[in-house]
């Protein structure tokens, strides 16, 4: 199972930082709001967002 999830979703549920962690992103650079990140279901679990 893949989950989407955006950019404002994460930063809503106050799991950005992880999101970028997890993609190996650039924490000083800009990302669209909407910009969407295909999740495994493992990781989704790490993120508390299914159990």
């Amino acid at each position: 199972m893949k989950i989407m999830i955006t950019q404002e979703e994460a930063m809503q549920r106050k799991i950005w930082d992880q999101v970028i962690r997890m993609f190996g992103l650039d924490a000083d650079k800009d990302y669209w709001d909407n910009e969407q990140f295909i999740l495994t279901e493992e990781q989704a679990r790490q993120l508390g967002l299914i159990q």
